[in-house]
């Protein structure tokens, strides 16, 4: 009777692992890829296949003259590169999302399963102008994205090992002063994205050197890691 009673359990115990790992391999049914889609100026928000998101530089709409209202922007994480209305208008986005911001941003931290990296950019010429920017690395379903904010100067060798391989790259086009076409050339061939994302001032790709270009019409796209180009492209994105 012992060994009846046992062996009903552990047919009962094998049969629920397997029915727990059916579930856990059928839980997954689409393909692994993230939504970028552009908000305006720095802001971008960035989906994954599993719907977590991260909201970049979240702007004033009062100040840049766009409709969009606070608390209007669904978001689980928030990246805040420099401090400035432009920029860090944390209140845009929907709920309670873990903001990192600042010089407190600094370091490799965890939000919500993501590991995200700041980085705070320097520059090689002392006349440069020492505003704080901390760039960001992190990575959704394989894809690796870098947002490198308001920086001023060409990235520096140190910074780009820190921020390591980038397939993603949202890159400042038209501002900040600064940031010449000498300076973003640099910036490039120091980081060598797969995509580079025009943003800040504006979304138009004219202002970097790079001549395969993706003119998309709309404002946003998605991609799997698959479909990253082999060289470096510029997808360039409207606002509607």
């Amino acid at each position: 009777m012992h060994r009846s009673v046992s062996l009903l359990l552990t047919i009962l115990l094998l049969s629920g692992c397997w029915s727990r790992h059916k579930q856990h391999q059928n839980a997954y049914t689409g393909p692994r890829e993230v939504t970028v889609q552009w908000l305006g100026r720095g802001c971008f928000r960035v989906t994954s296949s599993l719907g977590l998101t991260i909201l970049m530089d979240p702007f004033n709409p009062k100040l840049v003259g766009n409709s969009a209202k606070s608390s209007s922007v669904a978001a689980d994480v928030v990246l805040v590169t420099h401090e400035d209305e432009t920029a860090n208008y944390t209140d845009l986005a929907a709920g309670s999302p873990i903001i990192f911001r600042s010089s407190m941003a600094e370091g490799v931290n965890r939000a919500s399963g993501i590991l995200v990296r700041g980085v705070q950019t320097s520059s090689e010429n002392l006349a440069a102008s020492p505003n704080l920017n901390v760039a960001y690395t992190w990575a959704m379903d394989g894809i690796r994205f870098c947002t490198l904010g308001a920086i001023e100067d060409a990235i520096t060798p140190s910074e780009a090992l820190s921020l390591g391989s980038v397939d993603i790259l949202f890159f400042p086009v038209g501002g900040p002063k600064n940031f010449n076409e000498e300076k973003r050339r640099i910036t490039i061939d120091r980081i060598r994205p797969r995509i580079i994302v025009p943003m800040s001032y504006s979304g138009s790709y004219s202002g970097v050197p790079v001549s395969n270009v993706v003119r998309i019409n709309g404002n946003s796209f998605s991609i799997t890691k698959a479909q990253l180009p082999t060289v470096t492209t510029v997808y360039s994105l409207s606002l509607r």
